[in-house]
This record gives structure tokens, C-alpha cells and sequence, in this order.
């Protein structure tokens, strides 16, 4: 009696996809993982390009679960903000595989849907509320791109250094705080709030 069933593969897939990547995904290792026949995984899911689609279908589920918090309508823009930015930190393996379906619009929809409806219930309408909506998401993606890049950079080189030294002698709070690993929720929360005031303000 087969003792897994689609739900356990597509779990196992997408953890092994977090772990390792997409591209090191194989029907042969999905299987040794649940200790099953090949066979038994291509019953339960299909190919293996069913079984990424599958598990793209997941993620943009999951996508969905934009929580919308807060009293004003700057708390409340932030708030989808941190979502999307959470759910996608939260699966950075599984977002490239969005990309390389050429799904990204569609799973970022439902965040699209809340900043719309955030944006009207603000007063914005128009080309004003469209190009706000568009504003907050860049900054999103932005944010989370630059932040993937930082945490895959080598050391500074000495020119950061010595910069950092010289401005020492002027303002040595300023040096000591960019010589900090920068606090990224903190620093999120304080650009999009910025950048939303500014849109409703």
C-alpha cells in the first residue's frame, strides 16, 4: 500500500526546493527523500514540470495571505508592505521559480488588490492612486533585491574603509552607524512609511 500521498510530495518538493534551489530538484532525489519508487512520485504528481507547476500554484497561494493591520491609512499600506516582504524573504528559492515561470505579475497580485483598495480608501484615485500602488511595490522589490545583493557581497574594499575613517573626525556617530549591519525591518518600515506619507500626504 503506497503509504505517501500528493500532499506529502508536494511538501517534501518545496522543502527541498527552499533548501537547495530549484535547479537541483529531481524526481529520482524527491523520491529517495520519501523513501518511494519514482514511480510512485510521477503517480501521485505528474512530470516533473507538473510537479513545478504545482508548487508555483502553491507560492502564489501562499502569496495571498497579505495580512492588512493599522488605524490609519499609512499603517495600513505599511502593514501589506511588510507582508509582501516577509512572504517573499521568506521564500527565496520558490520566488525564482515564479520568475522563471514568467508568473511574477500574477503572484503579485493579491498585494496589488490590498495597496489598491488601500490607496481608494485613502481618497487617491486615478493615475495618482495607479502610480502609488506601483511606487510602494517598487520599493518592496527594490528593498528585496538590494538585500539579497548585501548579504552575498564580499568585504568592503579599503576605499569603503578609508571613507569611513575620514568621516569619523566630522560626525562619528554617523561612520559608527554605517559601519553597522544594517537592521533591515527597521530601515523597511522607515522608507515605505516615509514613502507613503509622501504619496498621501
Amino acid at each position: 500500500m503506497d503509504r505517501i500521498t500528493r500532499d506529502t510530495v508536494l511538501d517534501t518538493a518545496m522543502r527541498l526546493v527552499m533548501e537547495s534551489g530549484i535547479e537541483n530538484l529531481s524526481m529520482r532525489k524527491l523520491a529517495a527523500e520519501l523513501g518511494v519508487a519514482v514511480t510512485s512520485i510521477y503517480w501521485h504528481v505528474g512530470n516533473r514540470d507538473v510537479l513545478v507547476d504545482q508548487l508555483v500554484d502553491r507560492v502564489i497561494a501562499d502569496m495571498g495571505a497579505i495580512s492588512v493591520d493599522g488605524s490609519t491609512p499609512v499603517e495600513r499600506v505599511v502593514s501589506i508592505a511588510r507582508s509582501c516582504r516577509r512572504l517573499i524573504l521568506e521564500r527565496p528559492h520558490l520566488v525564482g521559480l515564479v520568475r522563471e515561470r514568467g508568473l511574477e505579475s500574477l503572484m503579485m497580485l493579491p498585494a496589488r488588490k490590498a495597496l489598491v483598495a488601500e490607496m481608494r480608501a485613502a481618497g487617491l484615485r486615478g493615475a495618482r492612486a495607479g502610480e502609488a500602488v506601483q511606487a510602494v511595490q517598487y520599493q518592496i522589490a527594490g528593498f528585496v533585491m538590494l538585500e539579497r545583493a548585501l548579504e552575498n557581497s564580499a568585504a568592503e574594499p579599503p576605499a569603503v574603509d578609508e571613507w569611513r575613517a575620514e568621516l569619523a573626525t566630522e560626525d562619528p556617530e554617523l561612520a559608527e552607524s554605517l559601519a553597522n549591519v544594517a537592521d533591515g525591518d527597521r530601515l523597511f518600515v522607515l522608507s515605505v512609511r516615509a514613502l507613503v506619507e509622501s504619496l498621501l500626504g
